[in-house]
């Protein structure tokens, strides 16, 4: 089993790391983007789009339009785009204030849930992009001297 970020929420980091690893300031095509990172097109224009409307990215119209970053990687959490793209972040659905469930009365995990969910909210507030897409160190790769 595994703890899945939603499709769109991945398309969209991985939109975030390719313009961030461009030149600052030159915008990048939406076309672009998804040839290189093999993204359907159409998904991603509806990524794009989340994005601009939350102001993690700029659109520039034009012939040489596309988008930019509004900020460096560094300045951008990665709670920033899941919240841009998703919404609020929930593990189980009786946590958000609107779902009805079966077993609500005397639910032992609501709770619990509820701590678990503000615990990743709080970590994805404050690990950023370039945190998250940083060269991985491994404690069990040698050193060569």
């Amino acid at each position: 089993m595994f703890l899945k970020i939603p499709k769109k929420v991945e398309y969209g980091l991985i939109s975030l790391a390719y313009i961030g690893n461009r030149e600052p300031g030159i915008p990048v095509s939406r076309a672009q983007i998804a040839e290189a990172n093999r993204i359907p097109i159409e998904l991603l224009g509806k990524v794009l789009q989340a994005m601009n409307r939350a102001g993690l990215i700029d659109s520039v119209h034009g012939v040489h339009g596309g988008y930019r970053l509004t900020r460096s990687l560094r300045e951008i959490a990665v709670g920033d785009v899941v919240q841009a793209i998703d919404g609020p972040l929930h593990l189980v659905p009786c946590t958000d204030g609107h779902s009805v469930c079966e077993q609500a009365e005397g639910c032992v995990i609501q709770s619990p849930m509820a701590r678990v969910e503000e615990h990743l909210r709080r970590y994805f507030s404050r690990l950023t992009l370039e945190e998250l897409f940083a060269e991985p160190t491994c404690c069990c790769q040698e050193t060569v001297s």
